[in-house]
C-alpha cells in the first residue's frame, strides 16, 4: 500500500511539473546556461544506466540499495548543486521549480528503494520510475532547448 502512495505522488510531481510548463504563459525567462544542460544531460545518462542495469539484471546483488548509495548521492549532489547556480540567475524560476521536482522525485526514489526488504526494487517499481523519469527529464530539456534556441535567435 506504501508503494502505491508513493507512485501517485510521483506522478502528482511530473503532473505539476507539466502544468507550470503549459499552464503559464512566461515572458521574463534566464539566459540559457551551457553548465546546467551538461549537468543535466549527465544525470539523465545516469539515470537511465541505473534503469537499464535494473531491466536487464532486475536481481543483480550490485543493485541492492546499499550498493547504489552513491547513485542516490551523486544525484542529490547534482541536483541541488544545480538548484544553487540557478538560484543565482535572475529570472530562473521555472527552472527553479523543475529542479525543486527532480530533487523531490530523487528523494521519493532513494527512500522507495530503502525501504524494500530485499534492498532490491520491483519491476512495476522500476516501470513506473523510469517512466517518470523519462517524462521529468524531458520536460527539463524542452525547457532548456527553447532558451538556447531563444538564445541563438538574438
Amino acid at each position: 500500500m506504501k508503494s502505491l502512495t508513493f507512485n501517485k505522488r510521483i506522478f502528482f510531481v511530473i503532473g505539476a511539473a507539466f502544468f507550470l510548463l503549459t499552464a503559464c504563459k512566461i515572458t521574463l525567462l534566464s539566459a540559457y546556461d551551457e553548465v546546467t544542460d551538461k549537468v543535466l544531460s549527465d544525470m539523465q545518462q545516469s539515470t537511465t544506466s541505473f534503469f537499464v542495469q535494473y531491466e536487464t539484471t532486475p536481481s543483480a546483488p550490485g543493485l541492492k540499495y546499499e550498493n547504489q548509495l552513491p547513485f542516490y548521492q551523486g544525484l542529490k549532489i547534482s541536483s541541488r548543486t544545480l538548484r544553487i547556480r540557478n538560484n543565482a540567475i535572475e529570472q530562473n524560476k521555472p527552472m527553479i521549480t523543475l529542479l525543486d521536482l527532480l530533487d523531490e522525485n530523487i528523494t521519493l526514489m532513494d527512500s522507495l528503494h530503502r525501504q524494500k526488504p530485499d534492498g532490491l526494487l520491483a519491476p512495476h517499481d522500476v516501470r513506473l520510475l523510469k517512466s517518470a523519469f523519462e517524462t521529468q527529464y524531458t520536460a527539463i530539456f524542452k525547457f532548456i532547448l527553447a532558451l538556447k534556441t531563444r538564445a541563438s535567435a538574438k
